[in-house]
C-alpha cells in the first residue's frame, strides 16, 4: 500500500531528521533525482544550515535540469559546497578536495571544510557512487566509511546522501545501508515520487511507502525557489 502525501507533509518528515543521523536515498538513473535532491536544499529557505559535498559535478547536473524544467535555480549560487573533484564551479564553493590524493589526505581536508561551519548543519551529498568508481583501487567501503562515518552521531551534523544504486554492486549498496540510520528507495511511476523507507529508527515505519504528486512538487518548487 503507498500512502500519498503533500508536499509539506514531506517537508515535515525531513525535519524529524535528528542530528547525528546518516540518512541515505537510493535512486536509478532514470528517476528524477533533480526533483527529490531540492526539498532538502531548499531547507536553507526555512533557516536549516544547508552544505553541498559535490562529487564530480553532480550539483551542475542537478542545478541544470532544474532550469530547463522552469525551476529557479540560482538559490543554488549561495549554498556553501565542498567539491570533490569536477570543475564546473557551482554554489558558494568554499573547499576544492582532489578525490586523487590518499584517502587520509582527503578525508582531513574534509572534515576541516565542514568544521568550518559552526553549528548544526545538513549536508546533502552527491555523487558518492562516482567518487567510489573512479578510485577503484580502493576498497569501496574505505570511500563510503571515509565520507560517511564521522557524521554518524555527531550533534552537529544530519547528513543526507543521495546514491545512484545503478551504479554501484550489491555488496557496496549493502555496506551503505549497513551505516545508515535510514534508507529510502526512491521510484517514479505515474506520475508520482515514491518513497520505500528500507531502514529507519522507527521499526514500526520500515516497509511503508508514502508518494508525492510529481506536479505537485514542481509547482512548489517553482513558488519557493522564486527570487
Amino acid at each position: 500500500m503507498v500512502t500519498k502525501r503533500s508536499v509539506p507533509e514531506a517537508v515535515e518528515s525531513i525535519r524529524d531528521i535528528r542530528p547525528g543521523e546518516a540518512v541515505v536515498v537510493e535512486y536509478t538513473s532514470r528517476d528524477p533525482i533533480h526533483l527529490a535532491v531540492s526539498l532538502p536544499l531548499l531547507m536553507v529557505r526555512e533557516g536549516v544550515k544547508v552544505v553541498v559535498s559535490d562529487v564530480l559535478d553532480q550539483l551542475h547536473v542537478i542545478r541544470a535540469h532544474l532550469e530547463i524544467m522552469g525551476i529557479p535555480a540560482g538559490w543554488i549560487e549561495d549554498l556553501p559546497v565542498i567539491k570533490f573533484g569536477g570543475t564546473i564551479p557551482v554554489g558558494n564553493v568554499i573547499k576544492r578536495i582532489s578525490i586523487l590524493k590518499p584517502a587520509p589526505v582527503w578525508s582531513r581536508e574534509y572534515e576541516d571544510a565542514l568544521a568550518s561551519i559552526p553549528g548544526l548543519k545538513m549536508i546533502v551529498m552527491m555523487g558518492i557512487e562516482k567518487m567510489i568508481n573512479v578510485r577503484s583501487d580502493l576498497p569501496a567501503s574505505t570511500v563510503w566509511r571515509t565520507t560517511g562515518a564521522p557524521s554518524l552521531g555527531a550533534e552537529d551534523r544530519i547528513k543526507i546522501t543521495f546514491v545512484n544504486r545503478d551504479l554501484l554492486e550489491e555488496s557496496t549498496l549493502e555496506d551503505i545501508r549497513e551505516l545508515a540510520t535510514r534508507v529510502f528507495r526512491l521510484e517514479f511511476k505515474d506520475s508520482r515520487l515514491i518513497m520505500e523507507v528500507t531502514k529507519s529508527p522507527h521499526v514500526k515505519k520500515c516497509g511503508k511507502r508514502f508518494s508525492i504528486d510529481a506536479d505537485e512538487l514542481v509547482r512548489y518548487l517553482q513558488s519557493v525557489s522564486g527570487d
